[in-house]
Parts: C-alpha cells; structure tokens; sequence
C-alpha cells in the first residue's frame, strides 16, 4: 500500500491547506447498494512502541489506543464509508466491549441487527503492537464465544433466521474466514440463491479450504498462496491457487508495498502457446515500471483527512485469457513438502497443533494449464514518511473490492481504488481511524 517516499514532508497546516483545496467527490450513489459480511469484528488495543521488543525486554508504549478492528468489521466499515450498505453477521460478548463494537460500526452505517451476543463470554479483543520504526504491526488475538451453526437457524428477535433473512437483495456476501462451521451454511446458501461469494484467505485456518471452494471471488495476503500451495515462487503460488479453486472467477493476492496481482478466469485463450505465469507477470511488471515513469501525474486522487495527499498507482494486464502454466522452476514434490510444514507451523501458533492436516490443502491433483487474464496493479504513491500504522491496510484493500464487484467496476479500476484507500488508511493508527469518506476521494475513482 505504499509508493514513491519523499525527502521531505509538508507541515500539518500545509498539508490541511492543500486538503480545503481538494474536489472530492459529493454525489452518494444512486440507489443503495447491500453487502453482507461475515467474520470477526472486535476490539482493538493498539500500542505504538519505537522499536519491536526483544525477548524479555522492557519498553515504554508511546502510546495508547483503543479502538473497533476484526478483519470483517473494518472491511464493511471501509465499504460503507465508500458509499455500499453493509450488514454484519457476527457475534460477541454481551459485555460492555461489545456494546463498545456495536456502537462504532453503527456510527459507521452498518446495519447490527443480526449481531449475536453471547451471555456470560467476554467479546474478541486484538493486542496489536504497532512497531514506528520498523513499520510493522504484531496481533495478538484473544477470540470469543464460537457461533454455533444451529444459531443461523434460529428466530432473530422474533422474526426469520438469519440464514433465511439476511442475503434477501444482497449484491454481495463477504466472507473473512472466521467462524468456518456457520459461515459454510451461509456461503451454501447463497450459491443457491445466486448471491456471489468472497472469501479473504489472510492465514491458514482449519476449514478454510471447503469454504474456499464455494467463492466466485478470492482475495488473498501477500503471504497465504505460498504457505497454502508451498511453491517457492510468489506468481506460481497465486497460479497455483487459483487452479485448486475451480468455481472462483478471480483471485487476487495483495503484495503490500509492491501492490496485487489478479488472475481471471475468461473462456477461450488469446494465444495458442502456453504461458509461463512468471514470464507474464514479468512482463507486465516491466510495463508498469515503464508507465510510472513515462507519466506525470498533475493532480492528487486522494487527500486523507489529516491531509496527506495521494496518487493512484496504474494496472497493467496481458492481452486477454493466456493458457497459464507454472515456471519451469516449479517443484511439485518440493511444494508439497513446504506447503505440510506451513500448516504445522500455522496449527501450532493457533494453538491447535494436532489438527495441522486441517490446515492444508487437499488438492492433489491440478489441471495443466489455467486459462484466465493477468491484471498487475501498483501501489498507490504517499510519501514514505505520511506511513503511520499498516494495520487493517488489507481488510480496507478488500472493502474496496467488495465497493468495485457490488458496483460494477472495471477491474483495473477496482484494484486502482483498492489500492488508494489501503493507503489512506496507514496515515493513522489503528484500522478505521484514516479510512476514506467519498469526499477524500476524487470522483473518477468511483
């Protein structure tokens, strides 16, 4: 989500200044627009430190703070700031936390009202150790009370089950990959009434792959496809991804500074030769890096509400569907091996050590080739000094996404305002706080 540093950084007055100056957008859109999510929305405790403490040493936090976080809740929060309008499917403690999470995402314009809240359970927190000079950020996550698939099933206050309520003229349903059981009843149900699904694969989890299977969409870290599929190379691990997911039409994988990557399944193949996906990633990489430095932009797309001032990045993508295959590089037996020792290692850190083949994926057997269109995005350009806090860059990179497919945008376009909101987003700290308004953005970006 970062771009191009700059030696030396407006003051605040100058920077508040050129903000008055900026025409964002004033129009909402035309009608509204409903998504659905589902996942985890809690409570964040963010303490900004200089450095990243060493084991058994001491430091002072620079600071303190307490705010609204969960994969989930912060990428509806970002979509209903860019003008959609979410409903969240959760549940927390019936806890003054959790009246806490109610309250912000409620300010935020998202509909609570199939919020579940578990007696007698502390809702979810997140310690988050936010590292300033590294520019990192650590989470520590404590998670609640499990929402028990039967609990879909149930009248809500009275009225139909949010199973049978909730997808009623949703454009979208969003899963983060967090309550598996209950959101794969969901994710099934809305196959059957045709209500596209997306699915963010963030880390490794028990389940996570059955559910994968049942997305029309994928957005992924910068890290998941290697530790899923354990190719060594970034482009093959994408590659590889999107091939054990047959029913998804795109994957997309964030690169964090360095920008996405987006494979689309199309029908027939514009060219006759196999492709090395590495090649044409390359390929593209080299055009970008040529369209950046040919061309000279005069204006700003985005100015964040503390005023810093930011450029959308460019897209470059391959002449149509190619017949996609791996680099010759490309060790089957090899990435077997690394993939089973990333899921070890995630089912230990997760505290669920004897479920490490829960984990990984089961895809044995892949297709040779993948026809689809190769989008290589940018990162959008901040000065390198405005980059305050990374957390929940990617959770606002997927409340874009879920604003780009509910609305109808191009994906070029899509992945170029993905890219500008993650970025507005690292000018504060914590997840929400910089999240972009419709006004901070320029009106072609939407």
């Amino acid at each position: 989500v970062l771009g191009r540093s700059c030696a030396r950084y407006p003051a605040r007055s100058a920077r508040l200044a050129a903000s008055a100056r900026f025409e964002g957008c004033k129009d909402g859109l035309p009608k509204p627009v409903k998504v659905v999510g589902m996942g985890g929305a809690v409570v964040d405790y963010l303490a900004t430190v200089a450095a990243y403490p060493t084991p058994d040493q001491k430091l002072r936090s620079e600071s303190l703070e307490v705010q609204g976080g969960g994969n989930c809740g912060n990428a509806l929060t970002a979509a209903s700031r860019l003008g959609l309008s979410p409903v969240l499917v959760t549940k927390i403690g019936a806890d003054g936390v959790g009246d806490t999470i109610l309250r912000e995402l409620e300010s935020d314009g998202i509909d609570t009202s199939c919020v579940l809240r578990a007696e007698g359970s502390p809702s979810p927190f997140t310690y988050i150790i936010v590292d300033r000079d590294g520019g990192t950020r650590t989470c520590i996550h404590t998670p609640g009370a499990p929402l028990d698939p039967e609990e879909m099933r149930q009248s809500l206050a009275g009225g139909p089950s949010i199973l049978d309520s909730v997808l009623a003229d949703a454009a979208l349903v969003y899963f983060d990959g967090r309550l598996t059981e209950a959101a794969l009843l969901l994710a099934r149900r809305a196959r059957q009434v045709g209500v596209p699904v997306l699915v963010e694969a963030e880390r490794l989890r028990p389940n996570l792959e059955e559910l994968l299977t049942l997305a029309d969409y994928v957005v992924t870290s910068a890290h998941f496809p290697q530790e899923w599929t354990g190719a060594s190379n970034f482009a093959d691990a994408v590659l590889s991804t999107a091939q054990r997911l047959p029913n998804a039409k795109c994957v997309i994988s964030t690169m964090g500074t360095r920008g996405s990557l987006m494979l689309c399944r199309e029908g027939s193949s514009t060219s006759d030769n196999t492709c090395s996906i590495v090649d044409v990633v390359r390929q593209l990489e080299v055009e970008l890096e040529k369209q950046t430095a040919n061309t000279k932009q005069a204006s700003f797309d985005c100015v964040s509400r503390t005023g810093v001032e930011i450029r959308a990045g460019y897209v470059t993508q391959s002449p149509g569907a190619l017949p996609l295959t791996f680099s010759d590089s490309y060790d089957a037996e090899a990435a077997r091996i690394s993939a089973e020792a990333a899921a070890s290692r995630e089912a230990t850190f997760n505290a669920d050590a004897s479920n490490a083949t829960g984990y990984q994926s089961t895809a044995t057997k892949q297709p040779s080739l993948l026809s689809a269109r190769v989008l290589r995005a940018s990162a959008a350009a901040l000065p390198k000094s405005a980059v305050v806090d990374t957390t929940g860059a990617g959770d606002s990179f997927i409340g874009s996404v879920l604003y780009g497919l509910a609305t109808g945008m191009p994906y070029p376009e899509m992945l170029r305002l993905a890219a500008v909101v993650a970025a507005c987003k690292c000018t504060e700290v914590g997840a929400r706080a910089a999240l972009p308004q419709r006004s901070n953005l320029a009106a072609h970006l939407l």
